[in-house]
């Protein structure tokens, strides 16, 4: 990605024309804290939801499948949309500079898992209005997912993006989606640990990537999770029990833009963010 205007909106600007809220309630809803159990406002998509801890939005229904916790993103209301907005509007740089290494203009990029679709939103103010890209998002049907959507549509009309295709593809429990074309950059950020299956989610993605297409992701691991049930939370036993085949498979597959180490990077921090290339 070249040719960068960095002229992007206040991070709340789409968090105030969608829920009618200032600046101030947008910072104060997005906020993380323990025990916090905020009156996060409903939409035209989406029901209000208030007196709730997450972990109460957690347990006040069974979860006992995949689509359990599927129907948890939905049954939170718009609490992610504000804590995913207000977790990025710090990381931004790090939004540039992994845009910057990974993006061709021309190129058709994913972000996997993408909620608000933070990464999306800042290539789509970053680059020329008349750029070439493809866009496709992935998550499962939710509040935070309808908005991610809704904002990128909304700065591509603003824009007048007319060279810009987006398209969304709703996560299905039983079934990994299959992309128009192949991908030239896929970002997994905070959603690989969420998963059932990462090693079929990363083959699958791998399957549908050029030569040399870049791949962004991180794998956090709770320190937890392992000792768990397997739907004691959003963060998946099982997905926790396939790390090792999953750093094996990326390992196999890509090489770290970087050209350090993998298994040294793994050690030095596992959860860190990193940029590889498809071998």
């Amino acid at each position: 990605m070249n040719q960068i205007e960095i002229k992007l909106l206040p991070w709340y600007y789409h968090l105030c024309e969608y829920y009618g809220v200032s600046p101030e309630q947008a910072l104060k809803l997005g906020t993380r804290s323990n025990g916090r159990k905020p009156s996060l406002p409903g939409s035209s998509t989406c029901q209000a939801v208030s007196d709730m801890t997450l972990e109460d939005i957690w347990e006040s229904r069974e979860r006992k499948s995949i689509e359990d916790v599927f129907q948890f993103y939905k049954d939170q209301g718009s609490w992610s949309t504000f804590r995913q907005c207000v977790r990025h509007k710090d990381l931004i740089q790090l939004h540039m500079s992994l845009l910057s290494q990974t993006v061709p203009l021309g190129g058709h990029v994913c972000e996997y898992g993408s909620g608000v679709a933070p990464y999306m939103n800042t290539l789509l103010q970053a680059v020329p209005a008349d750029s070439q890209l493809d866009v496709s998002i992935v998550d499962v049907d939710c509040e935070h997912f309808t908005f991610g959507q809704w904002r990128l549509n909304d700065i591509k009309e603003k824009r007048d993006m007319t060279n810009v295709s987006i398209q969304a593809h709703e996560a299905q429990v039983d079934s990994l989606p299959t992309f128009h074309k192949p991908l030239d950059t896929a970002f997994l950020f905070e959603v690989i640990e969420h998963t059932p299956d990462p090693v079929a989610l990363i083959s699958n993605l791998h399957a549908q990537m050029n030569p040399g297409a870049c791949l962004v992701e991180n794998f956090i691991l709770a320190n937890d999770v392992l000792d768990a049930p397997e739907f004691d939370g959003p963060d998946l036993r099982s997905a926790a029990l396939l790390r090792d085949d999953y750093l094996g498979f990326i390992k196999d597959n890509f090489v770290l833009l970087s050209d350090a180490d993998p298994d040294q990077s793994f050690k030095e921090n596992p959860n860190a963010t990193r940029a590889w290339r498809k071998k």
